[in-house]
């Protein structure tokens, strides 16, 4: 298996990734939130049992697209790729006390 060749000690028991948001309009928040071999890398460092948060931006509201469709494309790109890569359990979490202008997400 592609993912058992890196060493055990340079796995993590937990990764945070708080950095732009997904849809900001810059090429870098595309490469972060949908490029293969930069979500693979997440996973790969990460020991059997670890836990990925990813800052996932500011929450839809209820009369938003989808966010395949829509403003939030990349956050839905990566939620795809790491349920393909292999994550056995996926959550968005919103918090709305966090002193931005709209409720923000995480990914866990």
């Amino acid at each position: 298996d592609e993912h058992d060749e890196h060493d055990v000690q340079d796995q993590f028991d937990v990764l945070i990734m708080d950095c732009l948001d997904p849809n900001d309009d810059h090429p870098f928040a595309k490469v972060l939130y949908t490029d293969d071999g930069y979500v693979t890398s997440l996973y790969d460092a990460l020991t059997e049992d670890g836990i990925l948060v990813v800052q996932v931006g500011e929450a839809s509201e209820i009369d938003d697209a989808a966010d395949e469709n829509g403003d939030f494309e990349n956050r839905s790109t990566m939620i795809k790729m790491l349920d393909a890569i292999g994550f056995k359990s996926i959550h968005i979490y919103e918090e709305s006390h966090c002193e931005f202008l709209a409720p923000w997400t995480t990914l866990i």
